[in-house]
């Protein structure tokens, strides 16, 4: 049975926030590229979009990039450690969730199959603006985008006015949650980043780093020191654009990051292991960008070849004196074309494209005995010398059908193919030969009731082909056997939703509904010894349904009021919640603005406690008997300007001090403490 009242709720926020502002005019509207692949007016598209512009991340006073995502409407972060962040959106996350960086993917055939740590391998100080598209997208973006697409967009040379121009940036950081001295005996809790950028004539130049130093987190109440939880982290960025003119662009892109001796804290704190560490965790990422809207045949014209390289390793001490270490290595090719066109008197706009990525595989695993130093080589997790293909092809009209009816249609046709050959220790050879097609289409609509209010609809299609982590499990085969049979999980998502827009206020209110086909899932069986042990596979159908809204109201020149809440209720086809499903959450923040040198804004966390548990969570040890704890977590921050080109931010985090954690997280957020950044731009 559905229970109403989370719904009514957020219908009598959302509906009583349009009302006072009626006869205001139209604010100008704020344009996303992320959910049709060309820019777009957010308000005009008939989508559920978030977004992080570059003031709010400016101001967010934050130390990893994870945590931007605080007030952003239909987005929960869950965090099994202080190294980590995985968005939730609507009741999905790790590999159901596509990541991109500048609209290339992320994600790789090795994501996991629950929450990750990838989203922090992107250094905020590099990121421009977050776009973030909820339900699915997979005719645009492929696999994975079922739950939602985040994309990060970096920071690039935009001003090129001035024949010569060159202006750096430096900023530093303190957090007192993190600022002990236990971790490597060295001080945590701070940041450090340096920037510069400039031109010469019409060819523009971004170059970056950072440096930081965590301490095991302090948590709120009587949680005190997370041990272990510290580490460390070093990126790099650099941005090189030339401007052949207006509307024609070159650009390449690098990024390089690496974390030391990350922690996965619940590991240690709740399965009694020594050590788990992901040790190395670095990640490179190259790629050149062609973009041009001045040809005779296209309109807009994208191509990109990329290289991202993420390498991955596992150092465990599950029982002394035996440490086991495991590295994951996966470099991905990938390359874009895309066009668009407007036809027929430009009431159609057609984009189309096809894109290409290719996983290859280096891995490796060994045992040491730390009292003798004995090495013996252990068969890895994935096979070394695996790859994994993804191609795919589509095609999207943006049309009018009258002055107030907008549609977009689109479809996809994708293909997988994987290969690799396991040795397993109790199962014998497994030889995976995958080979998958797909047709994925979606409906969209939006119909202009007022020139201020919008009504939207759609239907979509969702995917996600299996991968290999999906095939051959994780970490030690000992308790996951492989399953080289799977399938993709499927999905069909019906949407519906208003938004609002006006001089004083914008909002949003959306209803979803997705039914979910060949879910995969971990079960319980024995291997060919007759031990129990678990494997994935394609069990369960199951629907996941939702209402988010947000609204945003400056009801006088100085006072701003914001909120955001979300409601999610997945269960599978026999009624039995699914796992890891966020709770009734939402976000306050009351804002005020003296003038453009100093402002103030009080933020609030909400979330209900979540007691409907799926058999997976009643064991996982991340979660308490009887659910997650619900909480109310208030936070202060101010910005200071001193002058146009020095910036004081400071934050009063968790100001009662509230013991809390979101839900299924394997660490607790961080206590009473206080988060200082100084920058000065010269």
């Amino acid at each position: 049975m559905i229970n109403v009242k989370p719904i009514q709720s957020l219908l009598v926020v959302a509906m009583t926030s349009l009302s006072p502002t009626l006869q205001a005019d139209e604010k100008i509207p704020e344009l996303v590229i992320t959910s049709t692949r060309v820019e777009r007016e957010v308000f005009n598209t008939p989508q559920a979009i978030s977004i992080i512009n570059d003031k709010q991340i400016d101001e967010a006073n934050v130390t990893s990039t994870p945590d931007l995502f605080r007030n952003t409407e239909g987005v929960y972060i869950q965090k099994t450690n202080l190294g980590g962040g995985s968005p939730f959106i609507r009741g999905l996350t790790g590999k159901q969730v596509l990541i991109l960086v500048d609209g290339i993917r992320l994600n790789n055939s090795f994501y996991r199959f629950g929450p990750h740590q990838y989203l922090n391998t992107i250094d905020q100080n590099s990121i421009e603006r977050i776009e973030v598209v909820r339900g699915p997208s997979s005719v645009l973006y492929g696999s994975d985008a079922m739950g939602g697409v985040v994309n990060i967009i970096t920071k690039k040379r935009t001003d090129f006015l001035d024949p010569f121009a060159a202006e750096g940036l430096a900023s530093a950081t303190f957090d007192s949650a993190t600022s002990g001295t236990s971790y490597s005996d060295e001080w945590g809790g701070y940041a450090t980043h340096l920037q510069g950028e400039g031109n010469l004539n019409d060819f523009g130049w971004l170059v970056g780093g950072s440096a930081k130093s965590y301490d095991d987190l302090l948590g709120g109440g009587d949680v005190g020191e997370q041990v272990p939880s510290g580490y460390r982290q070093y990126d790099g960025n650099l941005k090189l654009n030339y401007q052949f003119k207006p509307g024609t662009e070159l650009q390449l892109g690098f990024q390089y990051l690496q974390q030391l001796d990350v922690p996965k804290t619940s590991e240690v704190t709740l399965d009694r292991k020594v050590q788990f560490n992901y040790q190395p965790q670095e990640r490179a990422f190259t790629y050149i960008e062609y973009h041009d809207s001045n040809l005779d045949w296209f309109d807009d014209l994208k191509f990109n070849i990329s290289y991202n390289s993420q390498a991955e390793g596992e150092e465990i001490i599950a029982k002394l004196p035996t440490e086991t270490r495991e590295l994951t290595e996966v470099g991905t090719i990938g390359t874009t074309l895309q066009f668009t066109n407007a036809l027929f008197d430009n009431k159609h706009r057609i984009t189309y494209g096809t894109e290409y990525y290719h996983d290859a595989y280096e891995t490796r695993k060994h045992s040491i005995n730390l009292n003798t130093g004995l090495i013996s080589a252990i068969k890895p997790g994935v096979p070394d010398g695996a790859t994994y293909d993804n191609f795919g092809v589509f095609i999207q009209d943006e049309f009018d059908l009258t002055d107030r009816f907008n549609f977009i249609l689109g479809g996809r046709y994708s293909q997988f193919s994987a290969e690799g050959e396991l040795d397993h220790p109790t199962e014998g050879k497994r030889t995976l030969a995958l080979d998958v097609n797909q047709f994925t289409g979606s409906l969209q609509g939006l119909y202009k009731i007022t020139p201020k209010l919008n009504l939207i609809a759609g239907i979509s299609q969702g995917f996600r082909a299996p991968n290999m982590e999906d095939f051959f499990g994780r970490v030690d085969f000992t308790s996951e056997i492989p399953n080289t049979n799977l399938k993709p999980e499927e999905s069909v998502n019906y949407e519906v939703g208003l938004k609002y827009l006006d001089t004083k206020i914008s909002a949003d209110l959306h209803y979803f509904y997705a039914d979910y086909e060949s879910l995969i899932d971990r079960v319980d069986t024995f291997d060919a010894l007759g031990q129990p042990v678990k494997q994935r596979r394609n069990l369960n159908n199951a629907t996941i349904q939702g209402v988010e809204g947000g609204f945003n109201y400056d009801f006088t020149q100085h006072w701003r009021l914001g909120a955001t809440l979300a409601w999610t209720e997945g269960r599978d086809d026999k009624e039995i919640p699914l796992r890891r499903i966020p709770p009734l959450n939402g976000t306050v923040q009351l804002r005020y603005t003296y003038n453009p040198q100093f402002w103030v804004e009080l933020d609030s966390f909400i979330a209900k406690k979540q007691d409907e548990l799926s058999n997976g969570d009643k064991t996982d040890l991340r979660i308490p008997e009887g659910g997650t704890p619900g909480y109310v977590v208030f936070s202060l921050k101010s910005g200071f300007k001193r002058t146009k080109n020095e910036q004081l931010a400071l934050t009063f985090e968790n100001i009662f001090d509230q013991e809390y954690k979101s839900h299924g997280s394997g660490i607790y957020a961080p206590g009473r403490s206080v988060v200082v950044n100084y920058s000065i731009k010269f």
